[in-house]
């Protein structure tokens, strides 16, 4: 499905406008995740320099983030975790785009409004098959841009608080079908008094962050999509087992 003009046009204003109100949206996003939740990550700045080598070693690579889920601001914890704000005026495209359900977070005009500033592109499980295919052609679109994308393979938050590879939804290997230089960066985001999926983190909570380049053997076909998406899978356990391994 070829993204229609008036959607690409549409994506690049909301780009141009999470940018230009990021003096403002940016530190009140640090705020709330500091200060009202007050969430820390010991070894933020060791994970963001393994990740700043690893893009470093792949140049010019469109970047999809591939993470664990286990709450609701998963993706607002990764990049404030994973990129220092003062970098993300003049690298805007590593924040990374993300990929919401509609019922969640696009019925509050306060959260549609941190949505959109926050380069989100709705999906709506429960929609109509074009309206779901509409979805998934902005974030190809995006990718093929350069734009960094996170996703969660999962499809939602995990309810046996690991990696469930039995929740797999399969569009992220797609995805790779569709570009196949697509830079594919596993992330592990767990805190540490977490053993179950919540919809906050408790507060004050203490995270767990790493990082592995998930290196995905391209597969044509419907079957190809089920064992690319496997692979990241792969990659995340293994994330999760050096985690429980750190912790005995």
């Amino acid at each position: 499905m070829e993204l229609a003009a008036r959607h690409r046009i549409s994506l690049r204003v909301q780009k141009f406008w999470g940018w230009i109100n990021l003096f403002w949206f940016g530190p009140l996003f640090l705020f709330l995740l500091r200060f009202v939740g007050g969430y820390r990550c010991l070894n933020r700045e060791a994970v963001r320099e393994k990740l700043e080598g690893i893009l470093k070693d792949h140049p010019n690579r469109p970047v999809l983030l591939c993470a664990n889920h286990m709450t609701m601001i998963d993706s607002m914890l990764i990049t404030r975790f994973l990129f220092p704000f003062p970098t993300l005026f003049t690298h805007f495209e590593r924040f990374p785009w993300n990929i919401p359900e509609l019922q969640n977070f696009g019925v509050n005009p306060l959260t549609r409004l941190m949505c959109y500033l926050g380069k989100c592109v709705y999906v709506e499980r429960s929609g109509s098959v074009e309206s779901r295919k509409l979805s998934w052609s902005k974030v190809t679109w995006l990718n093929h841009q350069g734009d960094f994308i996170c996703v969660f393979p999962e499809g939602g938050r995990t309810r046996i608080g690991r990696v469930d590879r039995d929740a797999a939804v399969y569009g992220v290997g797609q995805l790779i079908q569709d570009n196949p230089r697509t830079l594919v960066v596993c992330v592990y985001l767990r805190g540490k008094g977490q053993d179950n999926y919540s919809f906050f983190p408790r507060y004050g909570e203490e995270f767990f962050l790493d990082v592995e380049v998930c290196d995905c053997k391209v597969i044509p076909g419907r079957r190809g999509q089920k064992e690319i998406t496997m692979q990241m899978f792969d990659s995340l356990e293994n994330l999760e087992k050096n985690y429980f391994a750190a912790r005995q």
